[in-house]
Order: structure tokens, then C-alpha cells, then sequence
């Protein structure tokens, strides 16, 4: 990579400074924090979803929460995808071409507006509470139902605090800090474990508080970060201000395709609550487990691209901007497609360790079990999915990526339907797997035509040979766990060695189908470590 992208955290320089040319950002010191902190916050999840698994079962209880908190989350996040995927391009153009003083404007603006709109969210949907969760939640019983709107009204604060945070954590993001913005989220986890170890007599209202005291921390947190690099906030009503019309322009078609994806989520959660009792529930978990290995990754790249592929693109730098994505998605199809692969085939074992155990039926295991195995492939399509949607926003074009959303939502409330006739909650996840696979394709097939130098066939070839590799993995391990010897050992015995066996298949089909990325991970891997840095040494 050019000097150029060697991009280091700096201080905001003070309100007069005119240019910001010398803020740069590293991509792989960016991504490695990220990743690194996000693994930290990940691994606590763990231990937070065996415990709500283990207290709450996948009952109707569970579904009521689960309806009652996917609102207020799936509207944050339509929002902050919307509004934080517009803001950090045109905030990193202003700093980079109009000046300091400029950005922190647009900035102050921008958080403003953002927080209003919040606002009108949150009351509105305290008021409507009984329509939605009659909409979402048809199927329930009237007590259940009832539970649901009192959570449901207990928990929109969520929305107006994870805006809240998506601003901030843009703005820290833009100046090269990553790591607070990446590991606030844990305090959610902490605050959810805490709760379950020492208020579990509360019942499902111990989640509720703790969701919460969470979100509130992570905000928390993030302010402090804020305020300790020298920047501040004024309310600040400019709505004409030019910046503000860009991230409108930017943020409208944008706010449709984030509606219409994270609408996925509303329709899938939907079409559960019309199978039988415990269905959303049993969904939810299947999604978190599968959420769990792919988030680390999503969560790191698409955190630290967007900015990077923002400057690239304010500083026409495209022929590093393709080579920066090809690269990324190569790197993360090599290792992202074999966990899917393991996930799906060893996703029975799993489920057991993970959830089998206090009030966790074994019913609920075997949909659990089954939901995890069509979802595991999601592991790597979601986060290319992630990563292409952030080189869309640092190319301001977001009317493709709401056009892609519309294909999606239809193809996958059609598809919800019919494949949950035959497999229940199953098909609704396989049904999730096929439009994300589906809508990864269109969008890259799109950017091919849009950038030059992307060098599709090159790229589709490296991707079809690790996928081929990574199928590979699956069917060893298949057809070992269908072995009695195997099968009698215990699980996590069984799970140590089908993965080491799965995976000396897939290195060896890796070498022998040539991947030529595969090379180049495998020695930036080595450099990494202690004994690959010292013999890089000069000496």
C-alpha cells in the first residue's frame, strides 16, 4: 500500500486549523484493534447467552422478550445504518477539504437532528406498543401478548441511546480511534450477566434492566472518549446547512434499503411467531450463535473500512481502494468460509454445550440445531455483505444498495413462506442464507461494472476454489460425526477432532488448488507473531 494509507491516529486538530491532510488511518493496525477488541466482547456474549438460555428456555416468555427488544433494535439500526453510513463520508470530506472548524459544524448539526428524530421514534412507539406487538406477534396468547407491549415499552430508551452511539462512535472512528467504539458494547454483556447471576429472581424483567443499564453505559463511555479528545457538542438547528442536505441526499435512499434489510429481521421474527410456541425464541438463539464467530469479523471490517475506504475515495486514490477490497474480501472468505462449514456440520454438538442445559429443552436444542446449520454459511456472506455495503457508502452511492434491499425483502418474505411449510424455523433460516447469497451476488456483479481494476474473474476464482475447499471440510466432518466411535466420544472431544480433521482437508485442497491468497494470509499471519517479527529484523 502507498505511504498515503498508512493511516495513524492523531488528535483532532483545534477549530482553526484549515486542512486535515495529515490524518491518516492504517488499514491493518485498524481492522486488527478492532478485531481484537471485539473478539474480547464477543467471547463475553458467549457466556451471556448460555445463561439466558439456561434461566429462560425458548418458551413463551422468551418470545415476548425477543419481539419486545428486535423493535427498538431493528429501528436503530435502520437508523444508524442509514444516517451513520452517509455521515462519516461527507464528515471526512469536510475535515479533509473544507477545515476543521467546518466538520465540527456539520457534526454539531448532524447530532441535533439525529437525536430529535430519535426522540419522535421512541414516543411514537411507546404510544403504538399494543399495535405492534399485535402486528409482530398475532399468534401469541393475551397474557403473552400483554408481556411483550410492557416490555416493549420498557425497552425503546435502546433506540434513542444506540443512535446516540452510532454518532458518537462514527466521529471517534473518523479520527482513528477505534478500540473504545468497539469495546463499549460490552458493558450490554457485563450488565446482562451481572443481572442473571444476582437479580435472577426478577425474572424476564432481570433482562430487561439490563439491556438497559448496558446501552446506557456504553453511551456513557463513549461521551467520556468524546469529551476527552477535545471535542465538544452544541445544539445546533442549522438544517440548511450544506453538509446536512449532502447527508440527506446520501441518507434517504439509504434509509430505504436499511428499512428494507433490517426488515428481513421483522419479517423473519414475523413469519416465526406463525409456527408454534417457542419459535421465535428457538430463532433468536440460532441467530446469536451464528452472530457470535461472524460478528467478531463484520464488526472489525466494517468499523475500520468505512473511513478507509471514505478517505480513498475523497483522495481519488481508486486503484488502492479496489485493491484494499479485493484483498479484504479474499483474506475473509479463506477464513470466514471454513467456519461456516464446521458450524453447519457440527452444529448439533454445539448447541448442546452451548444451550443444552437448566430450563433448555431438548425439543428447543434439535430447532436450535437445526436453524444454526442452514445459518452457518452467513458467517462469511454476511460479512462480505457488510464489506461491500461500506465501499457503496464511501462511493456515495447508496440507491444500489436500496434497490438490492427490495429484491431482498421480497425474495425472502417469499421464500420465509414456502421453506418454513416444509422445515418450520429451519426453512426460515436457510430461507435468510439463500437472500443474503443472492444479495451479495447482485451487489458484486454491480460493483464490477462500477469500478474499474476489481478484476471479477480473478476474484470469483479465488472465492469459487476456497468455497470448493471449504464444502470439502463439511462433508469430512459429516460423514466422521455419523461414525458410532465418533459419535460415543464426548461432545467437545467430538468437536476438537472432526474441526482438526476438517481443516487438514481444507489446507491441503487450499495448496492443492492453488490459492494464491492463501500464501499471502498465511505469511502476513507469520509476521505477526512474535518469531516472524524477529526474523524480519535486519541484522
Amino acid at each position: 500500500m502507498s505511504a498515503s494509507t498508512n493511516l495513524e491516529q492523531t488528535a483532532p486538530p483545534r477549530y482553526g486549523a484549515s486542512k486535515s491532510r495529515g490524518t491518516v488511518i492504517h488499514a491493518g493496525r485498524a481492522i486488527a484493534v478492532v478485531f481484537y477488541v471485539t473478539v474480547a466482547a464477543r467471547l463475553l456474549s458467549i457466556v451471556s447467552q448460555v445463561l439466558t438460555a439456561s434461566t429462560f428456555g425458548a418458551g413463551p416468555i422468551m418470545d415476548a422478550y425477543t419481539v419486545a427488544l428486535i423493535v427498538p433494535t431493528t429501528i436503530s439500526g435502520i437508523l444508524t445504518a442509514a444516517v451513520g453510513a452517509a455521515l462519516i463520508p461527507v464528515f471526512v470530506d469536510y475535515r479533509e477539504n473544507k477545515g476543521e472548524a467546518e466538520s465540527m459544524r456539520l457534526l454539531w448539526v448532524a447530532m441535533t437532528l439525529g437525536t430529535l428524530i430519535a426522540l419522535a421514534v421512541t414516543v411514537a412507539l411507546v404510544a403504538g406498543a399494543p399495535m405492534v406487538v399485535t402486528v409482530f406477534a398475532r399468534q401469541m396468547d393475551a397474557p403473552t401478548q400483554t408481556l411483550a407491549v410492557i416490555l416493549l415499552r420498557f425497552l425503546m430508551p435502546v433506540l434513542l441511546l444506540q443512535v446516540l452511539v452510532t454518532l458518537i462512535g462514527s466521529v471517534l472512528n473518523a479520527y482513528g480511534r477505534f478500540a473504545l467504539p468497539s469495546l463499549a458494547p460490552a458493558t450490554i454483556t457485563l450488565s446482562t450477566i451481572a443481572f442473571l447471576l444476582f437479580a435472577r429472581s426478577w425474572g424476564i424483567y432481570a433482562l430487561g434492566w439490563a439491556t438497559i443499564v448496558g446501552y446506557s453505559l456504553n453511551f456513557l463511555l463513549l461521551v467520556v472518549a468524546y469529551l476527552r479528545m477535545g471535542l465538544r457538542f452544541h445544539l445546533d438547528f442549522s438544517w440548511r446547512h450544506p453538509g446536512i442536505q449532502r447527508i440527506a441526499a446520501l441518507s434517504t435512499p439509504m434509509l430505504i434499503g436499511a428499512l428494507l434489510v433490517n426488515g428481513n429481521n421483522l419479517i423473519d421474527q414475523f413469519m416465526a411467531s406463525l409456527l408454534p410456541p417457542g419459535s421465535i425464541a428457538s430463532l433468536s438463539y440460532a441467530i446469536k450463535l451464528v452472530d457470535t464467530p461472524s460478528g467478531i469479523f463484520y464488526t472489525a471490517l466494517s468499523t475500520a473500512l468505512l473511513p478507509i475506504f471514505a478517505l480513498q475515495v475523497a483522495r481519488r486514490e481508486f486503484t488502492l481502494l479496489t485493491t484494499t477490497f479485493r484483498q479484504v474480501v479474499i483474506f475473509s472468505a479463506i477464513i470466514l468460509l471454513p467456519a461456516g462449514a464446521l458450524l453447519s456440520s457440527l452444529s448439533r454438538p454445539v448447541v448442546e454445550i452451548f444451550y443444552y442445559h437448566g430450563n433448555f429443552s431438548a425439543q428447543a436444542t434439535d430447532v436450535v440445531a437445526s436453524a444454526v446449520m442452514f445459518l452457518a454459511p452467513n458467517i462469511f456472506i454476511v460479512t462480505y455483505g457488510f464489506i461491500n455495503g461500506r465501499i457503496y457508502n464511501a462511493l456515495q452511492d447508496n440507491r444500489t444498495l436500496r434497490n438490492v434491499a427490495v429484491l431482498s425483502l421480497v425474495l425472502n418474505a417469499v421464500l420465509d413462506y414456502l421453506l418454513m411449510q416444509v422445515w418450520g424455523v429451519a426453512g426460515i433460516a436457510f430461507a435468510t442464507t439463500l437472500t443474503y447469497l443472492i444479495g451479495a451476488l447482485t451487489l458484486l456483479v454491480i460493483l464490477d461494472k462500477r469500478l474499474q481494476g476489481l478484476r471479477l474473474p480473478q476474484l470469483g476464482l479465488s472465492l469459487g476454489k476456497t468455497a470448493v475447499a471449504a464444502a470439502f471440510l463439511w462433508l469430512t466432518c459429516a460423514l466422521l460425526a455419523m461414525l458410532p466411535q465418533v459419535a460415543a466420544l464426548p461432545l467437545l472431544v467430538q468437536i476438537v477432532l472432526l474441526s482438526a480433521a476438517g481443516l487438514v482437508i481444507y489446507a491441503a485442497l487450499l495448496m492443492a488448488l492453488r490459492v494464491p491468497e492463501a500464501s499471502q494470509l498465511w505469511a502476513i499471519l507469520c509476521s505477526r507473531l512474535p518469531w516472524g517479527r524477529a526474523r524480519a529484523k535486519p541484522a
